[in-house]
């Protein structure tokens, strides 16, 4: 019912993946996906999990108030960031993914009204939910500390979907800097089409930016001179993974100097397609991308730009952090995270 973006998408993996463990006998669970009467679950292509659909409301209203009476006894997972307040407050058995709280220590990157609600409904859901999950160890200490007797169990992203690897990439590339994230805040946007800028007049490289805004995120600051303005392509979300795909092997490296994140996908995703990787130094990015990476101070525009031109100027590094790049997102499958999501789900 919503444009994916990076939660859609975990979600959507998940589900496929748990639909073909189901499948293969591996787990005990008799699974039932619950969701709107409209809701486009034919990528997806469910031959296990049934499928229930129920009206009576949309978005928001729907989870809080129709999501709980169709689960009734069941246990209810859900995979978004949130879940109806009957269910966790009602003694309904309760898993919610909680992504990340990145609200917390950066709240102007999002509006007041989604900083609010998100507020109310965590203390809540760090109580009742059993197991809390969450996508790396550094956001399963965060949660720790914000409340300390809740059982949060750390679990991965995968990649690329249905866990593909393309080693066949060729290391031709054009002289073209890819950016894959919302365009907030969070995400150092600013900085990234500040970079851009000096590379487009410095540099005579192109930038392309694939992603959008949304209504939660406050408005980012920043302009784009009119003497560089066509360097720099403000393409949209781009749903179709085969288009993206494409932008990740003609890339001559991923820019991803986020100020916040859990488990990224942009960046093992350039590494499944032998993009080299630019992202920020912080403790979850290091966890998820390793040595795979080229680190950059995010806060910093030279020692970004310095990172981009390092890799432009370097056929060496580039390569090296390619196949870096392969071994690296070898250890992050879709499969594995379903896995792990069902088996703490059934204390095995």
């Amino acid at each position: 019912m919503q444009p994916v973006t990076g939660v859609q998408r975990v979600a959507r993996e998940l589900v496929a993946e748990m639909d073909r463990l189901v499948g293969a006998g591996e787990t005990p669970l008799h699974l039932a996906l619950a969701c709107e009467p409209d809701a486009d679950t034919s990528d997806l292509d469910l031959r296990h999990i049934r499928v229930e659909r129920r009206g009576g409301a949309s978005g928001h209203a729907w989870e809080q108030f129709v999501l709980p009476r169709m689960v009734a006894d069941r246990r209810l997972l859900c995979l978004g960031n949130t879940a109806p307040l009957a269910s966790a407050l009602g003694g309904q058995r309760l898993s919610v993914m909680i992504h990340d709280v990145s609200y917390l220590p950066l709240p102007r990157a999002y509006s007041l009204r989604y900083r609010a609600a998100h507020r109310a409904l965590l203390p809540i859901l760090l109580r009742r939910s059993e197991p809390l999950f969450t996508v790396c160890d550094a956001e399963a200490e965060q949660l720790r500390r914000l409340h300390r007797r809740t059982h949060v169990v750390a679990v991965q992203n995968g990649a690329w979907t249905r866990d593909r690897v393309d080693r066949t990439a060729g290391h031709e590339r054009e002289r073209m800097v890819l950016y894959v994230g919302s365009l907030s805040r969070r995400k150092n946007v600013e900085r990234v089409i500040e970079v851009a800028q000096h590379l487009a007049r410095e540099d005579g490289v192109r930038t392309v930016l694939v992603g959008s805004s949304h209504k939660i995120l406050a408005p980012i600051r920043a302009g784009v001179a009119s003497d560089v303005a066509h360097m720099l392509e403000f393409i949209g979300q781009v749903p179709d993974l085969e288009i993206l795909a494409d932008y990740y092997r003609r890339a001559a490296c991923l820019l991803f100097p986020s100020l916040y994140e859990a488990s990224p996908l942009p960046p093992v995703e350039a590494m499944s397609h032998g993009c080299p990787v630019i992202a920020s130094a912080i403790p979850s990015m290091t966890e998820r991308c390793g040595s795979a990476a080229l680190y950059c101070d995010p806060l910093d525009s030279g020692d970004i730009l310095s990172a981009v031109r390092r890799v432009l100027y370097d056929p060496g590094k580039a390569d090296a952090l390619r196949e870096a790049g392969f071994e690296r997102v070898a250890r992050f499958t879709w499969r594995d995270q379903a896995r792990s999501l069902l088996a703490a789900m059934t204390g095995s």
